[in-house]
């Protein structure tokens, strides 16, 4: 139908059970962190955390799931792409509530189609953005 787009969202089960495997590979690693899920509309649908990640971590992995579920691209290409700006149009992105240029966000996608996205913060930028990455692969199992 002309002028109806069709929209995917992640599930509460399917949230749960990404969150789940993405808390036991960090474990397995050694790594205290926080993971948040985010839906087809960028709404908080899961979040999970490590008793010793550090509190700050709560915020800046929802955030990272935001990011990447409204930006529909990895968190690391948009730290790139916002580091590559002019100062004055970085400071405008930066200063939108929600979005964060840091590495470890990554869009859920179902049949090409952004269906939320999952944020991972606390174990490094690098290890953050392999288990968001890792996270975000799990759909296709489901």
């Amino acid at each position: 139908m002309a002028g109806v787009e069709k929209r995917s969202s992640i599930t509460g089960e399917a949230a749960l059970r990404i969150l789940t495997r993405v808390y036991e590979r960090a474990n397995e690693q050694g790594k205290a962190v926080f993971i948040a899920v985010v839906d087809g509309t960028g709404g908080l649908v899961g979040l999970l955390a490590h008793e010793k990640c550090p509190v700050m971590c709560r915020q800046v992995c929802q955030d990272k799931a935001y990011t990447a579920y409204a930006t529909r691209m990895k968190t690391s290409k948009w730290k790139a792409y916002v580091y590559s700006c002019p100062e004055d149009d970085r400071q405008v992105m930066m200063s939108q509530p929600g979005f964060i240029a840091a590495s470890g966000g990554a869009p859920i996608v179902v049949d090409g189609i952004v269906a939320g996205g999952i944020g991972v913060s606390g174990a490094g930028q690098q290890e953050d953005e392999d288990l968001a990455d890792y996270g975000a692969s799990l759909v296709g199992e489901m």
